[in-house]
């Protein structure tokens, strides 16, 4: 068996959804710069158990959220190492991005746009609320990166946006962090989506003993209802 075929098959059994990028042209965008020698991406992504995002509106079900966020996250990331020593003992590079490790600095960002990956390997759009949505379920998924240069068949096409005049989103935020404006890679994160309100929201939901989470959002895609 090649490594492609290798690859595929372990994607096949241990997420939800996955997919190839070319990442080449988007470097500046969507990675650091000490991951620029890579110019490739495998998208992995796990759902979230409908259950759990159903009943965010109540105590029980954010402390159940927040358990399955994190449970989700060290799988992705388990998954994602694998794959990297698959691709190393056939002698290529390769290197996994924690799923949601944030840069300690003022940007609020990963050092990889998980979300912006997944759309160039044509899992999902990025919504109004800067979220993956796939056609399947909706914001419902957690996602992780494989960078390498490995030469992988990029080529699937990237999914347009489907969210038209949808906005619940946005009315549901409590930081109302959403400014109603759809995707553009061209423009910055900052010009459809404040991620300073969130943090703030979140200081102080720890601030009163609870967990620094949200989910609004995801919940109420209709993607994700239907």
């Amino acid at each position: 068996m090649g490594l492609l075929e290798e690859i595929t098959d372990f994607c096949e059994n241990n997420s939800t959804l996955y997919g190839f990028a070319d990442i080449s042209k988007y470097k500046e965008e969507i990675i650091s710069k000490d991951l620029y020698p890579y110019d490739y991406a495998i998208s992995l992504g796990l759902s979230i158990d409908d259950e759990i995002i159903n009943n965010l509106d109540s105590e029980e079900g954010r402390i159940a959220y927040l358990d399955a966020y994190v449970e989700t996250n060290n799988k992705l990331n388990n998954v994602s190492q694998f794959i990297v020593k698959l691709i190393k003992d056939k002698g290529y590079d390769a290197q996994a991005v924690n799923a949601s490790y944030i840069l300690p600095d003022e940007r609020l960002v990963g050092e990889v746009s998980h979300k912006f990956v997944a759309n160039l390997a044509g899992l999902g759009w990025i919504g109004k609320s800067c979220l993956l949505i796939t056609p399947d379920y909706g914001p419902r998924v957690r996602w992780v990166t494989v960078l390498t240069n490995f030469i992988l068949p990029a080529n699937k096409e990237r999914l347009k946006s489907h969210c038209n005049s949808c906005r619940l989103c946005v009315d549901i935020c409590p930081p109302k962090a959403f400014k109603n404006i759809e995707f553009n890679e061209n423009e910055p994160r900052e010009s459809r989506y404040n991620a300073n309100l969130c943090k703030e929201y979140f200081d102080k939901l720890e601030s009163e003993g609870k967990p620094r989470l949200c989910g609004l959002c995801v919940k109420v895609c209709p993607w994700g209802l239907k």
